[in-house]
């Protein structure tokens, strides 16, 4: 991480959106992001974290266009939650990309576990969480239920992210949504603590979702260097930036590996088995 950089701006969206529709979705999320006015950061030190499968058509081209649009639009980086995509090979994916606030396209992000309905109906688990540098802040975006899998994000080294960026698309089949943001909020700081970085969540609303289940709202921000609890502060509705100091997270790092309480992980888990 760059402490020359005094932060990077997230913004976090908690919108209620239509599982029917990429256009009203749009609007929706343009609405959000005009009442959260603008982030303090420079535009390449910001970036809009849009949630899991905001774009509900099958149509890629139509969403890379509509990302790189907001990206232009909002003068910001845009990492741009998600749809599920056909492959060549006939496989479909959640995947996801990031474009620059000129509108490049800078790369793209997978799911690795594709979760409850997608998986039933035959999603293919893709790549995993993808890194990028953002102006010289390192960042690392996933999608959803890739947060609970630990082994997807690694290491304790220099070039290691400072914010990991989660798109969501929260469901449950509970009534209400205080199971779901209690477990978000411990895996979030979970994470956090284990990577010594921000974690910040875009997510839906709480919401009738597909039949039988809701959108929990899980959207927020884990922040390992408060000095105090609580750790995770939620996502103001319908969206919020949310500005991630550098610096108290380069001082939590040296004082963690000055006590050897941040390991790195010296080898992947394939490397390991090759040497048993």
């Amino acid at each position: 991480m760059d402490a020359a950089c005094p932060s990077l701006s997230v913004l976090s969206f908690v919108a209620e959106l239509d599982p029917r529709s990429s256009r009203a979705n749009l609007e929706r999320l343009l609405r959000a992001a005009e009442a959260a006015g603008e982030a303090a950061d420079a535009p390449g030190r910001r970036i809009a974290l849009l949630p899991e499968r905001w774009w509900r058509d099958d149509d890629e081209e139509a969403y890379r266009d509509a990302v790189r649009d907001l990206a232009r639009r909002w003068r910001c980086w845009v990492a741009g939650g998600s749809l599920h995509a056909e492959q060549p090979d006939g496989t479909t994916r959640n995947l996801g990309l990031l474009a620059a606030p000129d509108g490049a396209e800078r790369g793209t992000y997978q799911k690795r576990h594709p979760f409850a309905a997608e998986a039933l109906a035959g999603v293919s688990a893709g790549a995993g969480p993808a890194g990028f540098d953002l102006d010289g802040v390192r960042v690392t975006v996933a999608i959803c239920a890739d947060l609970f899998d630990p082994a997807l994000f690694r290491g304790a080294g220099p070039d290691d992210p400072a914010a990991i960026l989660v798109c969501a698309a929260s469901t449950s089949r509970k009534p209400d949504p205080d199971f779901a943001r209690a477990l978000w909020k411990h895996v979030a700081v979970a994470r956090a603590w284990e990577r010594n970085a921000h974690v910040v969540i875009s997510d839906w609303a709480h919401a009738p979702h597909l039949p039988g289940v809701r959108t929990c709202g899980v959207s927020g921000h884990a922040d390992p260097s408060r000095q105090a609890p609580p750790f995770f502060a939620p996502t103001a509705a319908p969206a919020a930036w949310i500005r991630l100091p550098l610096e108290p997270l380069a001082r939590l790092r040296r004082d963690r590996l000055s006590r050897n309480f941040l390991w790195p992980d010296d080898d992947p888990p394939e490397a390991a088995r090759e040497r048993r």
